[in-house]
């Protein structure tokens, strides 16, 4: 991963903030950014039941994972300082410290797997792809990418080509959270 947006991520879990939008990196979009409702979708889109597993990639402080009170939840972030600050916030959770390209979790451990806004602060193609791998071979149904984005809005963003998206069987859906274009979601069910 890039040294400049780990930089980023670990000064924000080492800061004194609490603030969710600000700790999973929300805080510049200057709208009401709701997680109950990105969560309910994640879990139509993938049909998760409430007796399934479900593994975030990229769980940050816990903005999402919140929303994942009633379900077998585990979280996986590369920050070690935003996984301290989200034990402190949800202490009830089951995150750890891991890099999404080597996941410490046996082959088939979760139904579901999903990951909201990642996309674009992996290093190149080699990685992402590296990332759906282990997201495949960890989930037993399904896996989700959130907050894909079209074009960089930031010259340090990766932008995944969508045709890959397509060749490797992915089904896409709109940005759940704004009416934005340019920002989509993919999702996959696992055929083992």
């Amino acid at each position: 991963m890039s040294d400049f947006w780990k930089q980023i991520w670990d000064s924000k879990g080492c800061s004194d903030s609490m603030d969710l939008l600000f700790l999973c990196g929300w805080e510049h979009l200057n709208m009401n950014v709701d997680s109950k409702l990105i969560v309910n979708r994640i879990i139509n889109e993938l049909n998760i039941k409430p007796t399934d597993s479900v593994l975030e990639i990229g769980c940050g402080a816990g903005l999402l994972s919140r929303e994942f009170q009633e379900y077998d939840y585990t979280g996986i972030d590369y920050s070690e300082s935003l996984i301290e600050k989200h034990k402190i916030i949800f202490p009830e959770h089951n995150v750890l410290v891991a890099d999404a390209n080597l996941l410490p979790f046996e082959d088939n451990s979760f139904d579901c797997t999903f990951c909201s806004g990642v996309f674009q602060y992996l290093p190149d193609i080699e990685y992402a792809l590296q990332v759906i791998n282990e997201m495949t071979r960890v989930s037993k149904k399904s896996i989700m990418l959130v907050d894909l984005k079209s074009i960089a809005t930031n010259d340090k963003h990766f932008i995944f080509p969508i045709d890959t998206f397509r060749n490797l069987g992915f089904d896409f859906s709109e940005c759940m959270y704004c009416d934005d274009k340019f920002r989509y979601n993919v999702y996959k069910t696992i055929k083992k």
